[in-house]
């Protein structure tokens, strides 16, 4: 239930916009679960990488995705999953999920470790089973299972901008 939530949330948070949106937002639900969101570019400054405002990105250009997950409870949460979409206009960076046992989906229903494969139908009948690119990506997925009272973890992914352009749904092949 808790994973929805930060689902229904983080989906909001644009990756282009007309005007700079906060480098921060934060949610805290009627359940005793606090996300909080921080999006920033990462950028190569003298062979180092640095962090900076995401307020715009170009093609190319790679963001990071930061989610919190605070119980503000008493209480253990149980059976929590943490979720991030991935922003339109991107592509996860392969590998940078973090912690790395993150699952991933196309459809925001089913979660599968990744790469994640789809199996395509050849011009012979047969069926090969093919990687589905990073772009069809939609969301990722933690397994926490439990977060002790006024406990955090912390999830990451990075994705790279493929365009200026909205994204759209696509519903190709039987995805794994």
């Amino acid at each position: 239930m808790a994973g929805c939530i930060a689902a229904a949330f983080l989906a909001h948070v644009p990756v282009m916009a007309q005007s700079a949106p906060p480098a921060t937002k934060s949610i805290s639900a009627r359940e005793p679960l606090e996300i909080k969101l921080v999006r920033s570019k990462v950028a190569i400054t003298g062979g180092k990488e640095a962090l900076t405002s995401a307020a715009t990105a170009k093609p190319g250009e790679i963001l990071q995705d930061v989610a919190t997950y605070t119980n503000t409870s008493p209480s253990v949460l149980t059976r929590l999953e943490a979720t991030l979409p991935v922003p339109v206009n991107t592509e996860l960076v392969m590998g940078s999920a973090r912690p790395a046992n993150a699952l991933a989906s196309t459809d925001g229903k089913n979660f599968y470790p990744m790469p994640l494969m789809q199996r395509i139908k050849q011009a012979g009948g047969g069926e090969s089973e093919q990687a589905v690119p990073l772009s069809e990506y939609r969301f990722l997925r933690w397994p926490v299972g439990n977060l002790p009272a006024s406990g955090s973890r912390v999830f990451s992914a990075r994705f790279r901008v493929v365009d200026d352009l909205p994204a759209v749904a696509s519903g190709s092949g039987n995805k794994q």
